[in-house]
């Protein structure tokens, strides 16, 4: 028997029988999501179910022919859901798809709701999983540009789109940064979120899957591929270039921190007011990158506008099941002979 944290039963052990409503009922409370990037994020319309004989209860479901159930239908479906419960249990990276809710705050003191698709993770889809920097990131945003408001005032918007200020984000992931610049900005800016190939259609999607909330504060969002390796064929001119790139954890091999700069440097305008906004994790194994990223951010004549150092917690888990905890380095860039 399963007990929830009241000490109430979800419902009998298997020889009793149970009807299917509530076989289902208790997979869905056994159901397990990723943790979240703040606390108290469970939700409390389920009780917490205690862990012990869990595993046996699934492996149950999955050994029994169910044969008291109406149909074979019903029996997949069930096996299928208990299976998925038991993968879950294996880790983040053994969890199927899923889709997340994202609370952001505006500079108003409100709040609004994105929702982002993540496929299953596997080791060469990791772009398709949402970051603790980029979390970070969209929460900060409307604190970046309260602080430096020349970054939207009518000069800008009118000197370098007509109408909109242009943004780019650079390693979009499932769009978290972009879909929060585009919602904070509304029709003050437009933005175009870029990743490789592979990670695109899931982008479009989460893009396609808040086109609710886009449209309603007149958000311009388009995606499309940009590879950082390939330099463009020749140099954008001012009108296609972007008065603010937005990136985030985009350090994770030894090349990215030249490609990164070398697909920054011909796509950020060189207006007064152009600004790279860049997050990154300062994982120990990653150190190195981050000072390679600085010194050839300055190499091409960016310097530092404003930065600062922050926590957060990743819903990976370490060996004792606890939250990751992650530093994370923000910084704002101008040009040097401009500021």
């Amino acid at each position: 028997m399963i007990t929830a944290d009241d000490d109430e039963p979800l419902h009998g052990i298997l020889y009793t029988k149970p009807p299917s409503s509530e076989i289902l009922k208790a997979l869905d409370y056994l159901a397990i999501q990723p943790k979240s990037f703040g606390h108290g994020s469970r939700d409390a319309s389920k009780p917490k179910v205690l862990p012990s004989g869990v595993t046996e209860y699934l492996t149950s479901i999955i050994s029994s022919s169910l044969a008291w159930l109406e149909s074979d239908c019903l029996r997949e479906e069930i096996w299928d859901i208990a299976s998925a419960r038991l993968s879950e249990r294996a880790g983040r990276t053994a969890m199927p798809s899923l889709s997340r809710l994202f609370h952001i705050p505006t500079s108003s003191g409100e709040e609004f709701s994105l929702t982002l698709h993540e496929p299953s993770l596997t080791s060469d889809n990791l772009g398709m999983k949402t970051w603790l920097s980029s979390y970070l990131l969209s929460r900060r945003l409307h604190f970046i540009f309260e602080s430096v408001p020349e970054l939207v005032n009518s000069d800008l918007t009118s000197s370098s789109s007509g109408t909109r200020l242009r943004a780019l984000e650079l390693g979009s992931g499932t769009g978290l940064v972009g879909l929060s610049f585009a919602t904070l900005q509304g029709p003050s800016a437009s933005i175009h979120l870029t990743d490789l190939p592979a990670i695109v259609p899931n982008l479009a999607s989460n893009a396609a899957l808040n086109s609710e909330l886009l449209c309603e504060v007149n958000a311009e969002v388009t995606t499309g591929v940009l590879d950082w390796s390939t330099p463009p064929a020749s140099a954008p001119s001012s009108e296609e270039r972007y008065d603010i790139i937005l990136a985030a954890d985009p350090l994770y091999s030894p090349e990215h921190p030249r490609w990164l700069v070398q697909t920054i440097e011909p796509w950020l305008s060189r207006s007064l007011h152009a600004r790279a906004v860049v997050e990154l994790p300062l994982r120990d194994a990653y150190l190195p990158q981050v000072e390679e990223f600085r010194k050839r951010m300055e190499e091409i004549g960016l310097a530092i506008v404003e930065q600062g150092n922050e926590t957060g917690y990743d819903d990976w888990e370490d060996a004792d099941g606890e939250s990751v905890e992650v530093h994370c380095w923000w910084s704002v860039w101008g040009w040097s002979e401009k500021l």
